[in-house]
């Protein structure tokens, strides 16, 4: 029965990624509590709530105390803390409960908490560790549990705009529409994924001075030095310092290509903030509701102001 349930979970892990979630994971680990030579496996699916807050459900088969032979089946949930952020740990507290079979027929609950660390991320596909300790409702299992995850972060490229409510963005075909414009293959297919890269961090949230790495957000500059260190550029930190990166440039919306920086002030002339523009009038920055689309645009209100505060453009690959 058990490898039988172990391929259904497999199969499992494969079909999650098109369920309404934001993540799946299938994780094989060892309860070192006990004979630790014995495995314990679940499933789980992952839905973000608000923030950096989430939630996993999840199917588990554990070994149950020894001597007597079977396994314990039931069902957990875990509240999760930062499980959307990329190369940062996830922190996490839940229950689980279900019953046995074989020798360990009974009731049984838990509760147990931890951290998952990923250890290589793949576009949407993550490889992770885990340590849980968890505690049993019967003696001879309560310990330290650990293993590694496969599974998988939904990116968002079904992206709609904010506050615009302007409906489904797709991504406009950004190399081709630069190829149009003249621009030599290599240069286009650069630009292109710099904005893509950025575009794949849509609903990370704002972090004072993130860049991404080791605390799971961005601030506005972050953003767009992390786009471009992807592809060898290495460009300022700061907002300050990316308004005189790379080559001035006129403030003309048709002149903008995809991955120009546009430069904003709340104050005269001293940049307070940067985007980086995306095409067809719109540019992503990391702001107070964390990563999003706005527009450059008389026709709605925010629109408007951020015409007002936009002061210059930076090019950084010539």
């Amino acid at each position: 029965m058990r490898p039988v349930l172990i391929a259904v979970l497999s199969a499992a892990a494969v079909v999650a990624p098109l369920a309404a979630q934001d993540g799946g994971f299938l994780y094989v680990g060892k309860v070192l509590a006990g004979n630790s030579t014995e495995t314990s496996w679940r499933i789980a699916l992952q839905q973000d709530l608000t923030g950096p807050l989430g939630v996993d459900g999840s199917f588990l088969i554990l070994p149950g105390a020894r001597p007597a032979e079977g396994e314990l089946y039931g069902f957990g949930g875990d509240f999760t803390l930062l499980s959307a952020a990329r190369g940062v740990p996830t922190l996490f507290a839940g229950l689980a409960g279900g019953i046995g079979f074989g020798g360990q027929q009974r009731l049984w609950g838990a509760a147990s908490f931890g951290i998952r660390m990923p250890i290589v991320i793949l576009g949407s596909a993550r490889l992770m560790a885990e340590a849980r300790y968890r505690s049993f409702t019967f003696d001879g299992r309560t310990g330290i549990e650990v293993g590694l995850a496969l599974g998988y972060r939904a990116r968002h490229h079904d992206l709609t705009l904010q506050p615009e409510g302007a409906g489904l963005y797709v991504l406009p075909p950004i190399a081709e529409i630069l190829r149009a414009r003249g621009i030599p293959e290599a240069k286009a297919q650069l630009l292109g994924n710099v904005v893509r890269t950025a575009l794949e961090e849509m609903g990370q949230p704002y972090v004072w001075g993130g860049t991404g790495d080791g605390n799971g957000g961005f601030d506005c500059s972050g953003l767009i030095q992390f786009a471009y260190s992807q592809y060898g550029f290495a460009i300022p930190r700061t907002s300050a310092g990316q308004a005189i990166a790379g080559v001035a440039f006129r403030r003309d919306l048709e002149a903008l290509l995809p991955g120009d920086i546009l430069v904003f002030s709340e104050h005269g002339d001293e940049p307070t903030h940067v985007g980086l523009y995306i095409g067809e009038g719109k540019f992503i920055h990391s702001a107070s509701k964390g990563v999003r689309l706005s527009r450059l645009a008389d026709d709605d209100t925010e629109g408007r102001l951020w015409l007002r505060r936009w002061i210059g453009v930076r090019r950084i690959v010539e």
